[in-house]
């Protein structure tokens, strides 16, 4: 995908009707988390990045914790996107701030990115019981897939991969087929666990891994039959290996 691609408009985003956005599903969270910021702030939307669990940061982006959270208004108005979150876990990850804090950052912005759940970087998983962990207050939720699981095995490309296979009734062993990310990408017991009502989205990651674009298409026409908007790419920039 050309790093151009508007992603607001490939997965119709309307921030002025959603503007706590939760992201779930496999990994590619963050990136396109950071991406959807990077519009946002070039349309002069003012963006607080944070999570529910645990994210990966970089410590060379404007960042507040917790306990100065009495100075996001400033770092909003000299940034425009601002990563808030409890406090810094060493120096590649940030936790959770607690949930009566997190009603109030959205208070404070014009559009508020949630990283929701975790798969530890693998392209696919069907969530336990306990997860995702999306606020009360989000208006739409986007789950990730990435692409490079198909055809391979789901023991190598699942986080849960257990309960990914029970979810499928499959061996962990069995390969991971575009009818098997439909089935996790539109079921209450797969990545729609926890939507209910909410606007839902589908982005499937890495399309620049296949070959051919026939399995991305067949799986956007699947979950179009389930009356989901999902659109494939590659959250990869021109450049990047």
């Amino acid at each position: 995908m050309d790093k151009k691609e508007n992603f607001l408009e490939l997965l119709k985003i309307n921030v002025e009707e959603t503007p706590a956005i939760a992201v779930v599903g496999g990994g590619g969270k963050t990136s396109l988390i950071f991406r959807l910021s990077r519009e946002l702030t070039a349309k002069k939307k003012k963006v607080v990045i944070t999570t529910t669990t645990h994210m990966a940061y970089d410590p060379d982006q404007p960042f507040i914790e917790e306990k100065e959270l009495d100075k996001l208004p400033q770092m909003l108005e000299r940034y425009g996107y601002v990563t808030a979150a409890a406090h810094r876990e060493g120096e590649e990850k940030v936790s959770a701030l607690p949930k009566e804090k997190m009603r109030d950052l959205l208070a404070a912005c014009d559009v508020l990115l949630i990283e929701a759940d975790g798969s530890r970087q693998l392209p696919l998983k069907v969530p336990e019981r306990w997860e995702p962990v999306i606020p009360s207050f989000a208006d739409l939720v986007i789950s990730v897939v990435g692409l490079d699981c198909l055809g391979k095995p789901i023991r190598e490309t699942a986080h849960r991969m257990e309960r990914t296979a029970d979810f499928l009734k499959k061996s962990m062993d069995a390969p991971v087929t575009p009818e098997d990310v439909i089935k996790i990408a539109s079921s209450i017991c797969g990545l729609f666990k926890d939507v209910e009502d909410r606007v839902y989205r589908v982005y499937l990651n890495k399309s620049d891994t296949l070959p051919e674009k026939e399995a991305a298409e067949k799986i956007l026409q699947g979950l179009k039959e389930k009356n989901t908007i999902a659109a494939y790419g590659s959250l990869k920039e021109r450049g990047q290996e």
